[in-house]
């Protein structure tokens, strides 16, 4: 493949990269912390802030190296730079992160999941860029290049408004705060003095594990007072904003 050819596309790759690094290591940061916690509580904060970094990080570390770089070299093969990858994901990290918040134990509290984005990047990057059917498709038909910067846009979409509108109970526990807040409203409000308090649960993972018989919860989306006894709802006061 041409140095030319490579050249054209480099940076599509790359952006598209970046992004599916992102959204893995986001994507298991969140089941860990439903496995690990009940619920993947503060994800969305990760996901935020995490999405702005590594988009500094590529425009002031990645778009030079990649125009300069000759990718004919061995340090491209996938056998090696998804690490070198993750060490550099890892530098540029300490250096963005460190230097503003000069809080070293912030740095080593999310250095896993710097050196897990840098790490997908590195394999997807070193696997697409060695694909002549991709190279010649984006030289060949550049409207596909939109694609690639449009997809956090499309990923962001598919996880977290179509998967938990077609598979809500499933995916609750993983989804960040805000998304577990209106998958809540939508099920509570489905239920009624009578009902399974077992299947209202089973319907919402994570959220009424220190659950007792009965409580109060005021939220921004929501407030109710609940009240059970042997699997059966005895009260169910809810309040919705107006």
């Amino acid at each position: 493949m041409t140095k030319d050819k490579i050249k054209n596309i480099n940076q599509t790759l790359g952006f598209f990269s970046i992004t599916v690094g992102w959204t893995l290591t986001n994507f298991l940061y969140s089941i860990y912390l439903g496995w690990t916690y009940g619920k993947a509580t503060d994800s969305g904060v990760v996901l935020s802030w995490s999405g702005l970094f590594i988009y500094i990080a590529w425009a002031i570390f990645i778009i030079y190296p990649l125009n300069k770089l000759d990718h004919n070299k061995p340090i491209f093969r996938r056998q090696l730079f998804p690490f070198v990858t993750a060490g550099y994901a890892g530098l540029v990290y300490t250096i963005l992160v460190g230097g503003l918040f000069r809080d070293f134990d912030l740095v080593i509290m999310f250095m896993p999941l710097a050196l897990s984005i840098g790490l997908f990047f590195g394999l997807t990057y070193s696997t697409l860029i060695t694909s002549d059917r991709i190279i010649n498709l984006l030289n060949n038909k550049p409207i596909f290049k939109l694609i690639s910067f449009f997809s956090p846009v499309f990923i962001l979409t598919f996880f977290l408004w179509l998967l938990p509108t077609l598979f809500p109970s499933l995916v609750y526990r993983y989804m960040p705060d805000e998304i577990q807040d209106k998958i809540f409203v939508k099920t509570i409000v489905k239920y009624k003095v009578g009902d399974s308090f077992e299947k209202l649960r089973s319907e919402v993972p994570g959220h009424f594990d220190k659950w007792g018989d009965n409580g109060y919860y005021s939220g921004p989306l929501i407030e109710y007072h609940l009240e059970t006894a042997n699997d059966t709802i005895k009260i169910l006061d809810i309040k919705l904003p107006k």
